[in-house]
C-alpha cells in the first residue's frame, strides 16, 4: 500500500514531471506488484524478449510489460516501417498468447516523440511513468522494472526480482547480467563482447576497491526502482545515451541499493549506432578498429583513487590543503581542476559531523566526477594497457585469457554483498 510519504512523493512527481493522464486504458490487476518496461526502437525481434519473459516462473501475483516503441517526429521512412511492423507482431503475439494468465503485456504506440528528445530516455520515462499510474490506481508501492528489447532473462528472472527486491526494503537495485558470448557464431563479435564484458567489470571492481561508495553497474537493462522512489527523485530523465548512468547515480546516494543475483539478464552481442556509447557502440568499435588488444586502465589508477577516497575524512579533520598535500602529485592536479578547496570549504560549513561531511562529499564526488577523476589519470599520467593484463593484476589472477578472466570476474560478481 502507498504510505502518506509516498502519495506525497507521487502526487509531487505527476505536478511537477509529469501528466496524470494514463496511457493505457485497460485497468491493472488488483494484485500486481511488478510492470516491466521495455522501450523498443527499430528492433529486428522484440517477440524473442517476449517470449523469454513468458517462460519465466511467475511469483504469486500478477506482473504486466509495458513495451513502449518509439520514435522522433522526423523519423526515416525505414525506422516507421520496422516500428510499425513490430507493433504488428506484438498485436499478433499477444492475440495468439498462452503464457501465464498473471503475464499480461501491452504496447504504448509512442511514434511522434519531440525530436529534441526522442530517444531512450524519453522512451523509458514514458514508460515508467505509465508504470507508476498503473500502481497508483491500484494503491500499491510497486516495484518498476527495466528491461530491453533485444535481451534474454533466466527462467528465475521474476522469482529472484522477487525475493531479492519486492520483498526488501531497498529502493533501487540492479540485475546480475551476462552476455552469451558462447552462442554468438560471428568471431570478431565474440572476442568483443568478452571483452567488452570484462571492461565492465573490471572497472565496477576498481571502484570497489577503490573503497568508491557507489561502485554499481549501470546498465539500463537491469535496472529496479521501488515506484515512490521512483517519483521521490524525479523519475527518469531524457536523455538520448547514458540515461541509466545518470537516473541511477542520482538515486543511489540517498536509498538502499541491492544486487539482485540470482536471476540474470541476457543482453545482446549485437552492433549497434542508435547511441554514442554502450554495447552496440563498444561492438562496432571493436570491429572498426583492426586491433587484436582491447586497452583499460591501468590497475594504478584505481590505487590513486583509494588513496584519494581513503582520505576523505582528513579534508573534514584538517585544512584542506593540509590534507590535499598529501595526495600524490596526479590527484592534486585532478583537484586543482575542479574547484576541490572551495567545493570542500562549503559542505564543511553545511555539516556538523564526519558522517553528514562523507556522505555530501560523495554526492559531489558521484559516480561522473569518479569516472573523470579515472579518466585524467589515464589521460595525463598512467596510459592504457591491455584488459587481459589490467584485470587479472586487479584481482591478482594467474589467468591469461580474456575469457577465463571474464568467468572469475562474474563469479566476483555473484558473490553476495556482505
Amino acid at each position: 500500500m502507498l504510505t502518506g510519504k509516498a502519495d506525497t512523493f507521487i502526487y509531487n512527481y505527476f505536478k511537477r514531471f509529469a501528466s496524470p493522464e494514463p496511457v493505457l486504458s485497460l485497468p491493472v490487476h488488483s494484485n500486481c506488484r511488478v510492470v516491466i518496461v521495455i522501450p523498443c526502437y527499430h528492433e529486428p525481434d522484440l517477440i524473442g524478449t517476449l517470449a523469454s519473459l513468458s517462460e519465466c516462473a511467475m511469483p504469486d501475483y500478477a506482473v504486466e510489460v509495458i513495451v513502449v516503441v518509439n520514435q522522433s517526429e522526423i523519423a526515416p521512412d525505414r525506422i516507421n516501417s520496422r516500428n510499425r511492423q513490430t507493433i504488428d507482431d506484438f498485436s499478433s503475439w499477444q492475440r495468439h498468447y498462452s503464457g501465464p494468465e498473471n503475464l499480461r503485456f501491452h504496447c504504448i504506440e509512442a511514434m511522434n516523440l519531440p525530436k529534441k528528445h526522442a530517444g531512450v530516455g524519453l522512451a523509458r520515462k514514458t514508460g515508467m511513468d505509465e508504470a507508476l499510474r498503473r500502481f497508483v490506481s491500484i494503491d500499491r508501492d510497486g516495484v518498476i522494472v527495466c528491461l530491453d528489447a533485444d535481451c534474454r532473462v533466466s527462467q528465475n528472472y521474476l522469482l529472484a526480482i522477487d525475493a531479492q527486491f519486492v520483498k526488501t526494503v531497498a529502493g533501487l537495485g540492479e540485475m546480475h547480467f551476462e552476455h552469451r558470448y558462447e552462442e554468438e557464431a560471428d568471431p570478431g563479435l565474440k572476442k568483443g563482447i568478452i571483452h567488452y564484458e570484462l571492461f565492465l567489470r573490471y572497472y565496477v571492481e576498481g571502484l570497489r576497491q577503490s573503497a568508491f561508495p557507489y561502485a554499481i553497474h549501470t546498465i539500463g537493462s537491469c535496472m529496479l526502482v521501488k515506484a515512490s522512489i521512483y517519483a521521490k527523485h524525479g523519475g527518469m530523465n531524457k536523455r538520448k545515451a547514458g540515461e541509466d548512468f545518470y537516473f541511477l547515480h542520482k538515486i543511489v546516494p540517498h536509498e538502499e541499493f541491492v544486487t539482485v543475483n540470482q536471476g540474470t539478464v541476457f543482453p545482446s552481442c549485437r552492433t549497434s549506432d542508435r547511441v554514442p556509447f554502450g554495447t552496440g557502440k563498444a561492438q562496432q568499435d571493436w570491429l572498426d578498429q583492426h586491433s587484436e588488444q582491447y586497452l583499460t586502465h591501468d590497475p594504478i589508477v584505481f590505487s590513486e583513487l583509494k588513496t584519494f577516497i581513503t582520505s576523505a575524512l582528513s579534508f573534514y579533520q584538517q585544512p584542506v590543503t593540509e590534507a590535499v598535500a598529501r595526495l600524490p602529485e596526479s590527484s592534486r592536479a585532478f583537484i586543482n581542476q575542479h574547484g576541490f578547496d572551495d567545493k570542500i570549504a562549503l559542505i564543511k560549513d553545511n555539516c556538523k559531523t564526519e558522517a553528514q561531511f562523507l556522505k555530501q562529499l560523495f554526492i559531489w564526488f558521484d559516480g561522473f566526477l569518479c569516472m573523470k577523476f579515472v579518466h585524467f589519470l589515464r589521460d595525463e599520467y598512467y596510459p592504457n594497457i591491455p584488459i587481459e593484463e589490467a584485470a587479472a593484476r586487479l584481482i591478482q589472477s594467474e589467468a591469461d585469457t580474456a575469457e577465463t578472466l571474464l568467468e572469475e570476474y562474474k563469479a566476483i560478481d555473484r558473490k553476495p554483498l556482505l
